[in-house]
């Protein structure tokens, strides 16, 4: 059975507001986004540290108890009466609390930090039992409230102590407000910012930004100023924007005799000021979900220093805008890379790096996606034995799978529905060192990381699986229909008569090499990589940038790493379906630079033979469809 809902009535709940915290700010503006969207918009919190939003209706809890366990066990108490008194169309949480529909998940999995960080005994506490509880409530199996992931990494621990249902996950793009970018009087602004704290243009400003100094690594950060050479350390001024008691750190930076160089400035509304002022971020957390400062940082032009720990992280590294400290930790190596920062020629670079990322990459949309989930008129609930056997037009039935487009509220969709393959195709795949594809649950993981990513790809509408016995797994997965598009296939059928437009061409292999370069980087390899697959969004203005998106992922495998004949594989399936198609040897290289985001002749001296065994499977393949 499928249900409708009618949403029109939203209640938020978090245990507090302040104004420069990271979760209480995604929570302002994924509610004003609701607003704006014609929803009333009703919040449930403990404190309210900023003046009241003129648009809410703003319901304060006096909550109870010595301890902040205690308090969060009477204010969901509370709330849950208070709940039970209106109707609200969906009752949307930004802490781990009882009653939820809608989860936004900032913190990492309570349970498996405890796991990693403390020993038995901390289990016996009421603290951790209270705690694990408010988790319990929202990600325990079979429990109906959806999690709006903003790091994918977590998904993997809540799954293993939760038994989550992966079909609840829904993975955000960043949500990074577009006034941390560089403005065009940024150096003025810097400027302006450096000459009223009475810093000298030779000395430099190291900038951090937390509301919870510990977890994110202050006094990482202050032994690792500590540490510098004199001539480098008395020409910094240290600088810590966030709402916290600093007395700890402090204490620690007059034992360090940093006293002098280190200032707290407490909540800020000029955090966008300093981005530009400052030299350099540094960002040594323990443990970070994600790091919008991170981000934030990047496209105001500031370089940064941070520990892979952070969601964020892998930004710094493919942006090339500062420095990563990989795991495990070691004081020594941020002492090290600290200094080589603050002495290196590459600062510009790091900074233009930054600047070219915030022009081009997709993490702004965090609110309007969140909304989109959220919003509306209709929430759908999806029961799967009414999808396993939902009809529609078959555009592919295959031995366990069938490719359906069904009309869901009025929506085209297509639906792919697997019934087991049965242990004779199990064994046939082992036995040919393959891994078979026992559900819809590999293409459900390949559209949410590419999304993620930023490759366009199939909306995911819903996503099921049941059943324990791996040759009878019962599965569906939900997509929105693309359109208008054509497949690159059609569209290249007529190029050998009438030869496209050179500069599109030209763009069209770009576009192909990004995202080829993006799937791989990231531990995605497609597995049946044609053409036919990347569809190309017809309704677009002339000058805009082209957009294609990547389908039929069904095959497809995640993991930290490619292997190398899976590469070859994916690279030569995409030469191969290129056979009938008008490209030359400067087509090749174009894609060859753009895929290895190097110059072409370090790639091809670094990787010839790479590159060798790729056109040799592709004109295999060729050879063996002719003969």
């Amino acid at each position: 059975m499928i249900q409708i809902i009618t949403m029109k009535k939203l209640a938020f709940c978090l245990f507090n507001y302040f104004p420069y915290g990271g979760l209480q700010r995604d929570f302002m503006r994924i509610a004003r986004e609701c607003h704006a969207r014609g929803h009333e918009i009703h919040v449930y919190t403990m404190h309210w540290e900023a003046e009241h939003e003129a648009d809410f209706h703003l319901h304060l809890i006096q909550a109870r108890g010595w301890q902040n366990h205690t308090r969060i066990h009477s204010f969901t108490k509370q709330l849950a009466r208070e709940l039970a008194k209106s109707q609200y169309d969906l009752v949307i949480g930004f802490n781990k609390m009882p009653g939820l529909d809608v989860y936004y998940a900032a913190d990492v999995c309570y349970q498996a930090r405890v796991r990693e960080e403390h020993s038995f005994f901390y289990r016996l506490l009421p603290r951790y039992h209270q705690l694990r509880t408010m988790e319990e409530a929202v990600f325990a199996r079979a429990n109906h409230t959806n999690i709006f992931l903003i790091s994918p990494l977590q998904q993997a621990a809540f799954e293993k102590y939760y038994a989550t249902e992966a079909a609840r996950f829904h993975v955000l793009p960043p949500g990074i407000a577009k006034d941390r970018m560089a403005p065009p009087d940024a150096l003025m602004i810097r400027a302006r910012v450096r000459d009223r704290l009475q810093i000298p243009a030779d000395h430099q400003l190291v900038l951090m930004i937390a509301s919870a100094f510990k977890t994110k690594g202050l006094d990482r950060a202050i032994l690792a100023l500590a540490s510098l050479p004199p001539s480098v350390q008395s020409r910094i001024h240290f600088i810590v924007l966030g709402q916290d008691d600093p007395k700890t750190f402090i204490s620690l930076a007059q034992q360090a005799k940093l006293s002098a160089q280190l200032h707290f400035l407490g909540g800020c509304k000029e955090v966008a000021d300093f981005l530009l002022a400052a030299d350099l971020l540094l960002h040594p957390a323990y443990h970070e979900n994600t790091g919008t400062v991170i981000l934030e940082a990047m496209i105001a032009g500031l370089p940064v220093l941070t520990t892979d720990i952070c969601g964020y992280a892998h930004y710094v590294i493919e942006a090339n805008a500062g420095k990563v400290l990989s795991s495990p930790f070691q004081q020594g190596n941020l002492n090290h890379l600290l200094q080589s920062m603050l002495m290196s020629d590459e600062q510009s670079i790091w900074r233009q790096n930054g600047l070219d990322f915030a022009s081009s990459a997709d993490i702004y949309r965090m609110p309007q996606v969140a909304a989109d989930l959220i919003d509306a008129k209709e929430k759908i609930v999806f029961d799967q034995d009414a999808m396993m056997s939902l009809d529609g037009e078959i555009f592919r039935k295959q031995q366990a799978r069938m490719t359906k487009r069904v009309m869901m509220n009025g929506q085209s969709c297509f639906i792919k529905q697997h019934t087991g393959v049965g242990w004779k195709e199990i064994f046939k795949n082992l036995f040919q060192g393959r891994l078979p594809v026992l559900s819809a649950k590999n293409e459900y993981l390949a559209l949410e990381k590419l999304r993620l990513l930023g490759i366009s790809v199939p909306a995911v509408l819903a996503f099921e699986q049941r059943g324990w016995n791996p040759a009878r797994l019962q599965s569906y997965i939900l997509m929105q229909e693309l359109k208008p598009v054509i497949s690159l296939e059609d569209l290249t059928k007529t190029w050998k008569i009438v030869a496209p437009d050179f500069v599109y061409k030209q763009k069209l292999i770009e576009e192909i090499a990004r995202i080829a370069r993006v799937m791989h980087q990231h531990g995605i390899n497609h597995r049946d990589f044609y053409l036919c697959h990347f569809l190309l969004e017809l309704a677009q203005k002339k000058d805009a940038p082209i957009k294609l998106s990547l389908i039929d992922l069904h095959r497809a495998q995640c993991r930290r790493r490619v292997p190398l004949r899976w590469l070859i594989k994916d690279l030569s399936a995409l030469l191969f379906s290129c056979k009938d198609v008008y490209l030359t040897e400067r087509d090749c290289y174009r894609f060859i630079k753009v895929y290895s985001a190097n110059s072409l002749g370090d790639e091809l001296s670094a990787n010839a033979s790479f590159w060798q065994k790729v056109k040799n499977r592709g004109h295999n393949y060729r050879d063996h469809t002719q003969s």
